[in-house]
């Protein structure tokens, strides 16, 4: 790296002093320290904390050697400058400058250079070369402290040649070698994990298997089903004490295969069903009729699998019940909603959105009406389930883009969420005074924004994963520099830094780990939420949405497990600001995550594109199924029946 040319008057000063006068030694290497900023300054870069502690020590050196007595140098010269080299680095450290940093800033974009996270290494670094110039400095103290006869030019005295030379320069050499190589290292293994991240085709189902009858079993499971309804399923005709094995199998948007299984033992009496009955071995170990769907997991020839994706219609799930050589099979269907319900895509000033509406025609006065935000994924086809679920239940809902799939969250206007629920709430099919909205993650940041500083006039909010501030923005790097989040009324909206620095240890660790992980196909995960609460420690206090202005009550769902931020501690910060209004609500669901799907689906594999969101799978399955009832009563109930909100029933 450059700041290794900051070091070239103490190359050229440790190459002499063993070989020439003291005077010429510190003399030509303060000469070649001089240069370095007039150099600088000539093409107009600025001076560097270490060049200009250089060229101070270096006239200290250069007073004593003309006032002490070569057998006095020769003993402390070398401890001395070692000292100086301690303090230079020490010093720059102290007042913001650490000389890493400062060389480095030369060698990357502005944006990096920004970062928190190149703080935080190149911080790093220049400790670690404060300790190499500390154990310098006691190694060379070490000879004229035990032996007063020792010297710099001692070359058959050992200690001296220990101490004065091989430690000190073997550490210096060590240094050197872990600056000169880390960087290239570092980015090269990182590229390698976010290599792993690749978007994979949308592919179409398969066709079902042929489905199996034998007289002996029957299998009862529905023939269609919601994605958020349960899943029952029954074995009849097994013999008492029998071994019933239930295999399930789909396949995802993607075309990657997902399968569970589980063993039981048939009951005495009566059919086997899987919602009271515990299996003995298998995939998931508590009695749970959603369990074959939840438990899935990727097939092992997928290889790294990721978060599951439901296809965007039907999908379809082969059941099978074997017990002794009696085998049946079914193959279903589970979707978002039923026919009935339609989906359209709408364009709302020039942005995109999806309708969804119940069947038949609108009610006097007009559908009560959903508004749904996603989180920073971007688009609205990760809102598809949401609004086809308050679709089946009587809402109109609306999925809308705030963000453009891959863009950054990045100088976001809020008035986009305003236009939304405008939209909806001017149609006339829908009630405009039971409008509500609804969002995820980034989306419930923005939308909770929007609420508290703008006309945004909805009759409740569900702030799933919420945040309580207004945070920096945020692009496939990391955090951008100097960028907020949101807008509004074209200004940029205030905003909390986001200290990504407290990641560095993290990414550190999944460059050495990720060759290892490809071999065992494993996935190079990155928590977040670190990141996030070094942030809550010192927010800017005008970043902090006041969500006391918001006008209507809102439920905010959360989960303890959470590795993107901590939304449960988010969520209870922004509801203590509002004091106890009523019917406000929040439903924190230990063992679950970030990313809640309103309905049951896979659980393994709760990551995408290398960010793990958290939650462990039967907490999780749990908290998605509950979470769903949880937002459609608390709008039902709040919004449209105007009485309230009871989560416990």
């Amino acid at each position: 790296m450059g700041y290794l040319i900051g070091f070239a008057p103490w190359i050229v000063y440790w190459i002499l002093v063993g070989n020439t006068g003291f005077i010429h030694a510190v003399a030509i290497a303060l000469a070649i320290a001089i240069a370095g900023p007039i150099v600088q300054r000539i093409r107009g870069e600025r001076l560097h904390s270490l060049d200009v502690g250089t060229v101070v020590v270096f006239v200290v050196l250069l007073a004593l050697a003309l006032l002490l007595s070569d057998a006095v140098l020769e003993r402390w010269l070398q401890p001395a400058s070692n000292a100086g080299l301690f303090l230079i680095s020490l010093a720059g450290l102290a007042v913001g400058r650490p000389f890493v940093r400062e060389y480095a800033e030369s060698e990357v974009d502005a944006q990096t250079a920004a970062s928190d996270g190149f703080r935080v290494i190149t911080t790093a670094m220049t400790w670690m070369w404060v300790g190499t110039f500390g154990v310098m400095t006691v190694s060379s103290l070490i000879p004229p402290i035990v032996d007063g006869d020792a010297t710099i030019r001692d070359q058959g005295h050992l200690l001296s040649v220990i101490c004065y030379w091989v430690v000190p320069f073997t550490l210096v050499g060590i240094a050197g070698l872990i600056s000169g190589v880390f960087p290239q290292w570092f980015d090269s293994r990182s590229r390698s994990v976010s290599a792993r991240d690749a978007t994979l085709p949308i592919r179409e189902q398969p066709g079902p298997p042929k489905d199996v009858v034998d007289a002996r079993i029957s299998l009862s499971v529905p023939d269609t089903s919601r994605h958020d309804t349960p899943f029952p399923v029954r074995v009849e005709g097994c013999a008492s004490g029998a071994e019933v094995r239930i295999q399930t199998n789909g396949t995802d948007l993607f075309g990657r295969k997902w399968r569970s299984a589980a063993v039981f033992t048939a009951p005495v009496a009566g059919p086997l069903d899987l919602a009271s009955a515990a299996p003995v071995s298998g995939d998931w170990a508590v009695a749970d009729g959603d369990a074959p769907i939840w438990a899935m997991r990727s097939a092992p020839a997928e290889g790294l699998s990721g978060m599951f994706v439901a296809p965007a219609g039907d999908w379809l799930v082969t059941v099978e019940a074997t017990s002794g050589n009696a085998v049946v099979r079914r193959t279903v269907v589970r979707h978002a909603a039923p026919s009935s319900v339609t989906v359209s895509g709408e364009d709302i000033d020039g942005r995109a959105g999806l309708l969804a509406l119940p069947s038949g025609p609108a009610p006097s006065g007009g559908w009560p009406a959903v508004v749904c935000f996603g989180g920073s994924e971007g688009g609205c086809d990760s809102q598809r389930q949401t609004i086809a679920m308050f679709a089946s239940r009587g809402f109109a809902a609306l999925a809308y883009n705030w963000l453009d799939e891959g863009a950054p969250v990045a100088r976001i206007p809020l008035e986009r969420f305003v236009s939304a629920v405008n939209w909806m709430s001017s149609r006339a099919d829908v009630d405009s005074d039971r409008v509500s909205a609804i969002a995820i993650s980034r989306g419930a940041e923005g939308l909770l924004a929007a609420a508290v500083s703008s006309p945004l006039i909805v009759r409740a909010l569900v702030l799933v994963s919420p945040s309580a501030v207004s945070w920096q923005a945020v692009g496939p790097d990391g955090e951008i520099a100097d960028t907020p989040s949101w807008t509004l009324y074209g200004e940029g909206f205030p905003y909390a830094q986001l200290p990504t620095g407290a990641l560095m240890p993290q990414l550190v660790r999944n460059a050495w780990r990720v060759h290892r992980d490809i071999a065992a196909s494993r996935p190079s995960l990155l928590k977040l939420c670190p990141a996030y609460q070094a942030g809550l420690t010192r927010p800017n206090e005008e970043a902090v949405l006041h969500a006391e202005n918001v006008r209507c009550p809102v439920l905010c769902i959360s989960g303890a497990a959470d590795a993107v931020w901590p939304s449960a501690s988010m969520a209870e910060m922004l509801l203590k600001r509002r004091s106890g209004v009523p019917h406000d609500r929040h439903i924190d669901f230990a063992g679950a995550g970030h990313l809640f799907r309103f309905g049951r689906f896979p659980t393994d594999a709760l990551w995408a594109e290398g960010i793990a969101f958290g939650g462990e799978r039967p907490a999780h399955a749990a908290a998605e199924r509950e979470a769903a009832e949880h937002a459609v009563r608390f709008v039902t109930e709040v919004a449209v029946e105007a009485r309230p909100f009871r989560p416990g029933q």
